[in-house]
């Protein structure tokens, strides 16, 4: 440590410690203990080296010298006068000097190697957390908008600009500060093994990964290793890549499973085209062929025709409404409506499916008007008692319950058939899936994906429980609007 680098404070303090613990041996060695030479001597020297090698070089040579005054003066003979020419006084100071110089440098030599380790120890935690900050960042466009706050924050620099090269554009941690220009950004991300220039208090670092450079970073200094500003470019570089891997990868992924639907939509419309197709087909050729029908298979005739038209008609619907979804179609159209109206109009459009099937609806006593869109609830009603009469038994029963909470109404249908699998609850409101236990059933698997899209489009949502040959209950909900509700 300099002598003009400490405090007054502590300049003052540490010379009149010295002083004092060097007169306090004097007084100890001459009044008390009364030892010999060679213990003296080796108690200052002691007291040297410790001085030395706590405070440094400067102390322990004001040290040295003080104590080779009172060895000689107290301890040596003559005493109490300084004899210089005494060869004792040599060895003596040439061992104190000798000594303070020796501690001093080894103990400035281990402060600066604990200095250096706990700096690079300090680096190494700010690029591990910098390494974490990047991770938590998946989308390119989101990396290169935080990653100069990022750098900047954890790294204390007053200022921080990424480049990219694809998007040629860079983004800054504090936009008003421009402390280095795009010009200079673009120089290094194309030649980033040319020297790069040192300007005063800015570092501009490559981001290179392999051989291709994808940009670069500036960053003013702050008093770091170069290997630190290496190592930033380095981690962000493979930040980088990562992203657009992973925006790539996405890509592909979303190509891939459009592609699937698509082939999953045409296989099932398809299929289930061609069997109303083929009712109606088989049905118009029989009363084509043979007008002399009896009366009853006539009417038989004419109520396959209606029958298998319906149902043509629904499977039309549901693929427009599946179109709908794939290209964000839904718009919602709040009204105050009455539900017991609304749930009357799906029960209309469930006629055919539902004939010979109890169904019980129960809602709460003076049931407010709630504000929603009434034909996308009417059709979402219809998906989910098409569902329960598909996948329960001729003649069991459909319940229909509502309840009213403080922020949503809750719309349950019960039925009473096989039951869905818990393994697969969690798939049946995807597009196309279809549970196990029902793919030797009509259906196109779409209804409730559609249903599922309607009510998130109403800031709602969908549940289902059940269990094993135990029945389903589908649950969905609608957020109440206060202003819109009234008593009925």
């Amino acid at each position: 440590m300099l002598l003009s680098r400490a405090p007054l404070k502590q300049l003052a303090f540490r010379y009149v410690a010295m002083t004092a613990a060097a007169l306090l041996v004097v007084l100890v060695y001459r009044r008390i203990l009364h030892v010999n030479q060679t213990t003296v001597a080796l108690t200052f020297l002691v007291m040297v080296q410790l001085v030395a090698f706590g405070w440094g070089l400067i102390y322990s040579i004001c040290l040295s010298i003080g104590c080779t005054l009172l060895y000689n003066v107290f301890f040596l003979p003559p005493l109490g006068s300084f004899t210089i020419a005494d060869p004792q006084n040599w060895i003596a100071l040439l061992s104190f000097l000798a000594s303070a110089i020796f501690i001093s440098r080894i103990s400035e030599s281990e402060r600066r190697q604990t200095a250096l380790t706990e700096a690079r120890r300090s680096e190494m935690e700010r690029l591990y957390e910098f390494s974490n900050q990047l991770l938590m960042e998946e989308n390119l466009h989101d990396v290169a908008r935080h990653a100069p706050h990022v750098v900047a924050s954890i790294f204390a620099f007053e200022a921080v600009t990424l480049y990219l090269t694809e998007s040629d554009s860079a983004y800054s941690s504090d936009p008003r500060r421009a402390f280095v220009s795009i010009e200079e950004l673009r120089a290094a991300a194309r030649m980033p093994d040319a020297p790069r220039p040192r300007e005063a208090g800015v570092c501009i670092v490559p981001l290179v990964l392999g051989m291709r450079a994808s940009g670069s970073i500036a960053m003013t200094k702050a008093g770091y290793s170069d290997g630190l500003y290496d190592a930033i470019g380095g981690l962000l570089a493979i930040a980088l890549e990562r992203a657009a891997a992973l925006d790539r990868f996405s890509r592909v992924e979303a190509a891939r499973e459009g592609e699937r639907l698509r082939s999953a939509l045409l296989d099932s419309v398809t299929h289930e085209l061609r069997t109303p197709l083929t009712a109606i087909r088989a049905a118009a050729t029989s009363l084509l062929s043979q007008p002399a029908l009896a009366e009853s298979q006539r009417h038989e005739m004419f109520a396959i025709l209606d029958e298998e038209s319906a149902r043509l008609d629904r499977l039309i619907g549901q693929a427009i409404e599946m179109a709908q979804l794939d290209s964000d179609g839904i718009e919602v159209r709040p009204r105050p409506q009455r539900l017991q109206e609304v749930i009357d109009m799906a029960l209309e459009d469930c006629r055919v499916l539902l004939r010979g099937r109890p169904v019980t609806v129960e809602l709460p006593p003076n049931m407010p008007s709630i504000s929603l869109d009434r034909e996308l609830i009417r059709r979402v009603l219809r998906h989910l008692l098409e569902n329960a009469a598909r996948y329960s038994p001729a003649g069991s029963p459909v319940r229909i319950g509502a309840k009213l909470e403080p922020d949503r109404l809750l719309v349950s249908i019960t039925d009473e058939g096989q039951g869905i699998d818990e393994a697969e609850q969690a798939y049946i409101f995807d597009k196309f899936y279809r549970g196990s236990r029902q793919r030797l059933l009509h259906g196109t698997g779409m209804g409730l994906a559609i249903a599922k899209a309607i009510l998130r489009a109403h800031n709602g949502g969908i549940e289902v429980v059940s269990h094993r040959d135990q029945g389903a209950t589908f649950t969905f909900w609608v957020p109440i609007n206060p202003p819109t509700a009234t008593n009925l």
